[in-house]
């Protein structure tokens, strides 16, 4: 039997025989020089996204699609860039392509006047276009799907390894490119719906490649693991091949692949990846924009995530306007963002005012306009946000190995839905600090940079990172071990250790929890053996929290910033593009776990801020709007007092 290749990092970059296309532009190229110059998507901050999702019953699409109407959306909301629909799930093109499947019911060129308008007011245009999810695709290319064990097609999913990117999917976006003179495109229905794909070719291919006879169907049988290895990078291979493709003719044109790289997919960006993003779901989106937005900022590339602005939508988003979130709400949820240092938008339905909505493809500019005085919030925190880097405090590990091997021993999707590492993040930011989540390549690429490293209720870890956090260790760091199974993995290191008789947090353990405490050479390690982070998540315990926190002061007691006076403020240590150290503070108050729609935010009390600095800096200000605070510098420390945080602060410190 051959040998088992590593398939983890396996990235394909394919040529593509393409359809042929004919090369007129649609787009009016005579007017292309007069145009203003749009931003790039890496200097790109604030956006707004529409989200239609055409069907074959759609009537009259573009009819409501004006130049009056963009204006109007760009001086209401002042964006960079707009995100509008050119093929959703269902698989209809919401303009009349001429390479792919629509319903043919158009008033004019709807795709058309979208560019011809952000073109004349220097707005850049991105495609929301769905990739794997096409419904019609495989309803008239059976033989295109992905098929589940038994061989029967699975519903609306194309094969990576089938015709349709060839055949489809790279012909529509080199259309979308060329034909249409689009910016990029924002990729959805992707990563989060790859499934695993028996197909006779994915079959084939995996017995050729790796020796084996049979392909395993349950994690059970034999090559289970290997298997779904297999089957992630002919995800990552499909990824390449249509990106390929398509800057091999537009180098320019920008990609993105909704939620790849991100908790459904923890792994670092690959070439030709020019951006990553989300979308927040109605519900809870305080908890996921705090674990995302802290791991996109440690991906490398340029960054943004979006809000659903309902809390409760589907395919086609046609819900009646008292679903929709409130202005004070959105700027919580983009305040936990940009804090981190990347752009934000929203995303809004496509469809025109009325009772229900009309599905042609406009815009309720009404639903629109709770945008406007969130675009305001933003822009005046741009200059203190926008490109800001981390500096190092607590990092908090996402295992791509130890994420890869769970959900293949659970049979859930290849990348799944997966918000566990989420209640130790929450818990660590409820107790003030200031927190970086990395996957594992690039915690090993930057693990001496962090006092302290937590690992958090892992069943396994990449083979030599055990080894390396050790050493980190011996070094002088600090690591927190959080779960029985996770300990295990370090057992040999804790027994090389000498562990510490006094447990320094004794009056704080709630019943049932442990803590022990090691030396090791320069270093140390904690360790609880009890999970915390799955609870944590769903139902904070102040008593956890006040445990952990701790657990971790005894291994961390001097981060850059402290602070005191309200348990309700995330604190994030930034430093801007012009190198001015930031304190990012947001107001995290209220029950945005469970609530849907927020109307108010309580403003926090009065908290302290003390800042370590090695000099005393030339101004402490609090920004936005230039505000002067009284503020102290004694012993290397700023000390200052701000009276409350009623959403988003940022303390500014110019050395």
């Amino acid at each position: 039997m051959k040998k088992i290749v590593p398939l983890l990092a396996r990235l394909i970059v394919l040529s593509c025989s393409l359809t042929p296309l004919a090369t007129a532009s649609v787009f009016a190229d005579g007017d292309a020089s007069s145009n203003p110059t749009r931003p790039s998507r890496d200097d790109s901050f604030f956006g707004v996204h529409f989200d239609f999702h055409a069907t074959m019953t759609d009537p009259a699409i573009g009819g409501a699609t004006t130049p009056e109407l963009i204006d109007s959306l760009i001086d209401l909301t002042n964006p960079d860039y707009f995100e509008t629909d050119s093929k959703g799930h269902p698989g209809v093109s919401s303009y009349p392509t001429r390479v792919g499947n629509s319903a043919g019911r158009f008033v004019g060129d709807p795709l058309k006047v979208w560019r011809d308008e952000t073109a004349r007011r220097g707005v850049a245009l991105y495609a929301h276009y769905s990739g794997i999810w096409d419904d019609r695709a495989i309803e008239l290319h059976p033989d295109w799907a992905a098929r589940d064990p038994n061989g029967n097609a699975i519903g609306g999913r194309a094969s990576v390894v089938g015709p349709y990117v060839d055949s489809l999917m790279i012909p529509q976006l080199l259309e979308i490119a060329r034909d249409y003179s689009l910016d990029g495109a924002w990729v959805d229905g992707d990563v989060w719906a790859d499934v695993v794909d028996y197909s006779p070719k994915a079959q084939e291919r995996f017995k050729k490649e790796t020796g084996v006879e049979t392909v395993p169907t349950n994690s059970s049988e034999p090559y289970w693991n290997e298997w779904r290895a297999f089957q992630r990078g002919l995800f990552r291979e499909y990824v390449g091949r249509y990106i390929t493709a398509v800057k091999k003719e537009l180098p320019n044109f920008k990609f993105c692949t909704n939620w790849s790289f991100s908790t459904h997919m923890p792994e670092p960006p690959f070439e030709g990846i020019d951006f990553i993003s989300g979308d927040l779901g109605g519900y809870d989106c305080v908890n996921i924009s705090r674990m995302t937005s802290r791991l996109f900022m440690t991906q490398g590339v340029p960054w943004d995530l979006m809000s659903a602005s309902f809390c409760r939508w589907g395919i086609g988003a046609t819900d009646p306007p008292n679903l929709g979130k409130t202005s004070v709400q959105l700027m919580r949820e983009a305040a936990c963002v940009i804090a981190q240092g990347g752009g934000y938008q929203a995303g809004f339905p496509q469809v025109s005012a009325g009772k229900p909505p009309i599905r042609d493809g406009g815009v309720d500019i009404e639903l629109v306009k709770v945008f406007g005085s969130v675009s305001d919030f933003c822009r005046q925190r741009q200059e203190y946000c926008f490109k800001t880097k981390y500096v190092p405090q607590i990092a908090v590990l996402l295992s791509t190995q130890g994420t890869y091997d769970r959900w293949d021993a659970a049979n859930t999707g290849l990348y799944w839905w997966d918000r566990r590492q989420e209640g130790i993040v929450s818990c660590l930011l409820e107790n003030q600090q200031s927190v970086a989540v990395l996957v594992t390549r690039r915690l090993t690429e930057r693990m001496n940079d962090f006092p302290l490293i937590v690992v958090a209720e892992w069943d396994s870890l990449e083979k030599d990172l055990c080894d390396q956090l050790v050493q980190y260790v011996k070094n002088g760091g600090n690591v927190l071990i959080v779960g029985a199974s996770t300990k295990a993995l370090f057992q040999q290191a804790l027994d090389e250790a000498e562990q510490e008789k006094a447990t320094p947090v004794e009056g704080t353990v709630p019943d049932g929890m442990n803590c022990a405490f090691y030396a090791l050479e320069k270093g140390r390690i904690a360790t609880i053996d009890q999970p915390i982070t799955d609870a944590y998540r769903t139902d904070p315990n102040p008593a956890v929290r006040d445990f952990v926190g701790a657990v971790v002061h005894e291994l961390f007691p001097n981060p850059i910033v402290t602070v005191e006076g309200s348990r309700d403020v995330d604190v994030s240590v930034m430093r801007t593009v012009s190198g001015d150290l930031t304190v990012q503070l947001v107001n995290a108050s209220g029950p945005h776990r469970i609530a849907g729609i927020i109307e108010t935010i309580d403003p926090t009390d009065p908290i302290d801020v003390t800042v370590a600095t090695e000099k005393k800096p030339k101004q402490v200000v609090l920004q936005p709007g230039d505000r002067a605070v009284d503020w102290n510098w004694e012993d290397g420390r700023v000390k200052l007092r701000i009276e409350s945080v009623p959403i988003h602060e940022i303390v500014v410190l110019s050395e």
